[in-house]
């Protein structure tokens, strides 16, 4: 009874007087979710609806069109070339923000003295706003003021002058290389955080049975560091699949249409009033992005058991 009630006083012991009531973890909840409700569940399911319709900005009534808003969408030309361009950003930039942030992590965890003023070197980028970002390319890769071409015609490398920005088959991969600058320090940073949660002892093994530096590599360290490989390839192929920022600010998706990706498509037709249409293109993109990353997360997670 002691340990119930304090001695001469009937009550509670102090830490059962004080303890919240269980509706606490309901009253932190409610605002969160309310905010969740409002601002990201309601529009998207009404983004969902409205793919469905000819909503547009000279039309006085909403009507619902179902499927046929997708089946036009698809017969549109600049779908396929937005698709196209689509996948090929996303691809470059997966590799090259995956391939070279890795040859980093590895040579700044290798105990070099200025190792920890490089990777501030390296991750600065990532803390650039995307705008900026754009503005600066625009200014180093413009054909014809740009400082990239200026210094190779001063260096009398005049063929080297390429129209980086201006050239049709040039644009999106300077809009790639953009972004493989830009982003890179984050997955270098995964990837340095993974390479130092790597035991010693790997490593004092395979120098015992004579590995060289290449296959401690390829047999220590790559398949111990597959987590943060899977995390970095998976986000890699998300962002670049939805990037608008960067090549919006940097070509607006031209010359022409040459850059153009589906998130400046579903922008220029927001533009043009057709709401519901580029609704269904937004759609169309959401689905592509699941319907390529949940098969990718299914088999690297496959491929992190293997090893």
């Amino acid at each position: 009874m002691s340990g119930l009630v304090e001695a001469g006083t009937g009550r509670l012991p102090r830490r059962q007087r004080h303890r919240p009531p269980l509706y606490y973890p309901i009253l932190f909840a409610v605002p969160a979710l309310i905010v969740y409700l409002v601002f990201f569940f309601y529009p998207t399911v009404l983004g969902f609806y409205y793919s469905f319709t000819d909503w547009n900005a000279t039309g006085a009534e909403v009507r619902f069109v179902g499927v046929a808003q997708f089946a036009e969408v698809v017969r549109n030309p600049d779908f396929a070339n937005a698709l196209k361009n689509t996948f090929l950003y996303a691809a470059i930039t997966t590799i090259g923000k995956n391939v070279i942030p890795l040859g980093l992590a590895v040579l700044l965890t290798m105990g070099m003295r200025s190792r920890n003023a490089l990777r501030a070197v390296y991750f600065s980028p990532a803390i650039l706003n995307i705008v900026a970002v754009g503005l600066i390319f625009q200014g180093l890769l413009n054909p014809h003021t740009g400082f990239v071409n200026n210094v190779l015609r001063s260096l009398n490398l005049d063929f080297l002058a390429l129209g980086w920005i201006g050239d049709p088959s040039l644009s999106i991969y300077s809009a790639c290389l953009m972004e493989i600058w830009r982003a890179s320090g984050i997955t270098m940073a995964i990837y340095i955080a993974g390479i130092q949660n790597i035991p010693s002892d790997y490593y004092e093994a395979a120098a015992i049975d004579g590995a060289s530096a290449w296959s401690k590599f390829i047999h220590v360290t790559l398949p111990l560091l597959m987590p943060a490989v899977t995390i970095n390839v998976l986000l890699s192929v998300i962002y670049g699949a939805r990037m608008f920022e960067g090549i919006y600010f940097l070509t607006q998706g031209g010359p022409g249409n040459s850059s153009e990706v589906l998130m400046t498509l579903v922008y220029k037709y927001m533009g043009q009033g057709l709401y519901g249409y580029s609704t269904a293109l937004n759609l169309i993109l959401v689905l592509l992005i699941v319907a390529i990353s949940m098969p990718l997360l299914s088999y690297m997670q496959k491929r992190e058991a293997e090893r």
